[in-house]
């Protein structure tokens, strides 16, 4: 339930930080415009304003419909929201079932008095709200924090997240180069940063990868195309913040297609100015050679191979990006998670990809 109501806070937020009283006014004016009248119609800021509040056991998913609804989302979204919401309510209640029969189980194995013992203590429970165990990664958070503090555990996490994200586009990119790919696999990590954490931490992870490759391996030649990754960065991180292209498969594919575009926008000019109209990624090379000796010019040439080369390379580091971002949300502290955004839909068209997971989350106190 506290994904469903982080979510819910994050289409507020998304819709111009609308206020509760506000929402509790378009509430009651939805209803009343369906023909509900009297209590059926009433909804105070309270009601609106719990259900924006994490630990909740319960929420009326006709509620969150009418919420989604408020806040701009269309009847489709607003049905999607609610079936979202009784699928969460579900999983809620199976957690807290299984936790509540653990005591039934054990007593059963020490004789009629353990179970009967066992039973009041499930009855007692039943009417409690019930915590679920924590994994052992969150002693792990707690020790982070209780060395680093708060503030110093949700730095670190970060800045590891973009380290981490650094060195899978350094790997990408020398895959990329040994096996003379048509892609250049050097913006995943880019993808997954911007995605999950923000734009700018995208354009860190872009300034990162690529300052590694030039100190590292002594390869001075790519700097330029650091302006490529850091376009990336940009167009992916606002594009599923204030555009919302991520709410549906559709229109994150299509954020994906204006990346590689606006990627290759930028590369065929520093191609062309800074390499005379020769790709250092050995597969764009070679489909540009083949298309100029079909006769086409070199520019024309070696725009079409960069838009086909980065459309793939583009569609892949996205999905890429959106298949790990679960588990990279998991590992946030959540002081840092009020910069994600979980797309809205996605979670009922790729359900195994946006589920909640278990046992993955750290918790910071």
């Amino acid at each position: 339930m506290d994904r469903l109501v982080a979510e819910l806070q994050l289409l507020r937020l998304n819709a111009g930080d609308v206020s509760y009283s506000q929402i509790a006014d378009r509430v009651r004016e939805l209803r009343q415009n369906r023909g509900e009248t009297g209590s059926a119609a009433f909804v105070g800021r309270t009601t609106i304003y719990d259900a924006f509040q994490p630990g909740r056991h319960r929420i009326s998913p006709d509620l969150i419909a009418d919420i989604a609804s408020a806040l701009g989302e269309d009847a489709e979204s607003a049905a999607r929201w609610r079936e979202y919401c009784i699928r969460a309510r579900a999983d809620e209640n199976q957690r807290r079932r299984d936790a509540t029969s653990d005591p039934a189980r054990a007593g059963s194995k020490d004789g009629a008095h353990a179970r009967s013992a066992a039973g009041r203590g499930a009855t007692a429970l039943a009417h409690t709200p019930t915590k679920l165990p924590q994994s052992s990664s969150n002693s792990q958070g707690n020790w982070l924090t209780r060395t680093l503090g708060k503030r110093g555990a949700t730095i670190t996490v970060l800045t590891l997240i973009v380290i981490a994200c650094a060195l899978v586009n350094v790997s990408g990119s020398r895959l990329a180069v040994a096996f003379a790919l048509p892609l250049y696999l050097d913006m995943i990590g880019t993808a997954i940063a911007a995605i999950a954490l923000g734009p700018w931490f995208g354009v860190g992870v872009a300034i990162l990868s690529h300052s590694l490759v030039a100190l590292l391996a002594w390869e001075w030649q790519g700097l330029p195309f650091m302006i490529v990754n850091i376009v990336g960065a940009l167009i992916w991180g606002y594009g599923v913040r204030a555009r919302r292209m991520g709410t549906t498969p559709l229109r994150y594919f299509l954020l994906n297609i204006m990346v590689a575009i606006s990627c290759t926008i930028v590369a065929t000019p520093i191609i062309m100015i800074v390499w005379g109209g020769v790709s250092i990624n050995e597969g764009a090379q070679g489909i540009a050679a083949n298309l100029v000796t079909l006769g086409h010019g070199v520019i024309g040439a070696v725009f079409s191979a960069n838009i086909l080369t980065s459309m793939m390379d583009k569609l892949i580091a996205g999905f890429i990006a959106i298949s790990v971002l679960p588990y990279v949300i998991a590992a946030l502290p959540p002081s840092a998670r009020g910069i994600e955004f979980i797309p809205s839909t996605m979670h009922l068209t790729f359900p195994k990809v946006f589920t909640p997971l278990r046992g993955t989350a750290v918790t910071y106190p």
